[in-house]
């Protein structure tokens, strides 16, 4: 039995080609193009296994849908911003993401998997998006900086980082100067809320590939 595939881009050429890497492999068919911003309709989701999509059209061609259930969504990176995808693995049920530098083979292993009834989130992929988080790419927070920002989260003051921590206040303080230029953020508020964000970010993405 064939998996039944659904392509939903915003770019109908990337739906051809997509569809032109699948077509020799005969355990997949696809079984529908959806056309940028069409609305789809629900038999449309009855006969797919798994949509493959972007962001424009996960924003676009399902904008009513429940997400609550699962339909089998794919989510590519088309350079649609790290925090793009966070938010919608937090906000959707997506049951899979595949990063713009994914091979046939994973994309084909992807598609077995989430058929299956699993969730594609490799360790590449939950170690990209985590760390592109924010805007923060090259200049990565040290772990000592990390644990700061986790405590500062939970709304604790410097001082009592610092007891936390068996550091100074000073130290503290060297450190929140340093993480507040690499995130490039200028209030404590921001710092809170990004490391709420990003908390509730790598739960949802551990929660989905099966860890505690």
């Amino acid at each position: 039995m064939r998996t039944k595939v659904m392509l939903a881009f915003s770019n109908r050429l990337f739906s051809e080609g997509i569809a032109a890497l699948l077509e020799d492999d005969e355990t997949m068919e696809i079984c529908r193009f959806l056309e940028a911003g069409t609305p789809c309709r629900s038999e449309y989701l009855e006969q797919s296994d798994v949509i493959l999509t972007d962001f424009a059209s996960l924003e676009l061609s399902f904008p009513d849908l429940d997400f609550s259930k699962r339909y089998g969504f794919i989510l590519f990176d088309t350079d649609c911003g790290r925090e793009n995808i966070a938010s919608a693995i937090m906000s959707k049920n997506i049951s899979g993401v595949l990063l713009g530098n994914a091979t046939l083979t994973v994309l084909k292993k992807a598609i077995r998997s989430v058929a299956g009834g699993e969730v594609w989130l490799d360790k590449s992929t939950v170690k990209d998006i985590l760390c592109g988080f924010s805007g923060i790419k090259k200049d990565l927070l040290s772990d000592k900086e990390s644990e700061v920002v986790a405590l500062a989260g939970k709304g604790l003051r410097n001082k009592e980082i610092a007891g936390k921590l068996k550091i100074s206040e000073l130290t503290v303080k060297t450190h929140m100067n340093r993480i507040f230029r690499k995130l490039s953020i200028t209030k404590r508020s921001e710092l809170i809320n990004y490391s709420i964000k990003k908390s509730t970010l790598r739960n949802t993405l551990y929660k989905k590939r099966g860890q505690p």
